[in-house]
């Protein structure tokens, strides 16, 4: 089959024929239909988390193009699925019980890490049929491949602990900043403000939601840009950049007592002002992932048209179109979410 492969930091991805998977008991290969490209893997292959030689890619949809032995639920060779993010062992106590994100053996597909499975980079995918959700018949392939993105900011609103009529801010436009707006809509927030520096996503932020939005490149002090559009400090601050120096800031931002949620995966170390947070006392969060319930109800949502997460949905690519793309999002023009169609 054909993959994207990831060699070293400061190459592209490499398009190569490699082994096509074959199932072990409880498993399936996918035939892999959609596949997002996620932040996390540009800046995994800039930090050096991404395994070299690896296949990366975590947000994918498509059909099961063969099954192993033993398979965990009721599935069959051309079932639509989406798979949850990760490889879970389907037989400990916590998969047992369907909570597969609480595995005592849990590996994530997707190259981020030395030891973690290869991704859906790729014409086929090997995972894990306790981690698979069915795909509704209205709704594509492309879709269901932003359900991921959609449950990590489900993920970080259901940390936020957000009540109706606060007022909240996100930092950082990109599919995982739009999809916390989106949600943060939807449960109650009052005042949603949006701050990125690219101007193309500060007008889906408003498809998405938001009821205000700040140009960043533009505006040196988004603090008080903030403060002037709410007319005081923030109940929530929501980071989801993931680089150095952001959280602090967004530390800084928040009210007295409010909630700073980090959702931006920061590779590098970075540093917090003490004394500024002691004089905040915030209650700062940092979710690691979201449940499989989570990633049904965001399904659910998309099926009753409840949600709408199309305008985030900016290009489609082929796999030898993948590489150019993929470097192409390191600067962001006019892309929000590209999804790959091998």
């Amino acid at each position: 089959m054909k993959a994207a492969i990831f060699d070293e930091p400061g190459r592209p991805l490499r398009i190569a024929d490699v082994a096509t998977p074959e199932p072990e008991p409880g498993e399936a290969i996918l035939k892999v239909r959609a596949c997002g490209i996620c932040g996390s893997d540009l800046h995994a292959t800039t930090e050096g988390l991404a395994r070299p030689g690896g296949v990366l890619g975590h947000e994918v949809a498509g059909e099961i193009e063969s099954l192993g032995a033993d398979p965990i639920g009721d599935w069959g060779v051309g079932d639509r699925v989406f798979v949850v993010s990760q490889f879970s062992c389907g037989e400990c106590g916590w998969c047992l019980v369907d909570q597969p994100h609480n595995c005592e053996n849990l590996a994530h597909f997707g190259a981020l890490g030395p030891d973690e499975p290869d991704g859906a980079y790729a014409e086929f995918l090997r995972v894990r049929t306790n981690d698979l959700l069915a795909i509704p018949s209205g709704i594509s392939f492309e879709t269901a491949a932003m359900v991921e993105p959609l449950a990590t900011g489900l993920m970080l609103i259901r940390d936020a602990k957000l009540d109706i009529g606060d007022t909240v801010v996100v930092i950082g436009g990109g599919p995982i900043g739009l999809a916390t707006v989106l949600w943060a809509r939807f449960f109650g927030a009052r005042r949603i403000v949006m701050s990125e520096m690219v101007a193309h996503r500060l007008s889906l932020a408003e498809a998405m939601g938001a009821t205000d939005t700040i140009d960043a490149s533009a505006i040196t002090d988004v603090k008080g840009e903030v403060e002037r559009l709410l007319g005081a400090e923030p109940d929530v601050v929501i980071e989801c950049v993931g680089r150095p120096g952001v959280l602090n800031q967004c530390i800084d931002m928040v009210r007295q007592g409010g909630t700073v949620i980090a959702g931006g995966v920061c590779m590098q170390t970075d540093t917090i002002d003490h004394l500024g947070a002691y004089a905040k006392e915030p209650i700062v969060r940092f979710p690691q992932t979201y449940t499989k319930a989570e990633n049904q109800f965001v399904i659910e949502m998309i099926a009753a048209g409840r949600i709408d997460p199309s305008p985030m949905l900016s290009h489609r690519v082929t796999l030898d179109e993948l590489p150019d793309a993929f470097e192409a999002l390191r600067r962001p023009t006019d892309q929000c979410k590209v999804i790959v169609t091998p």
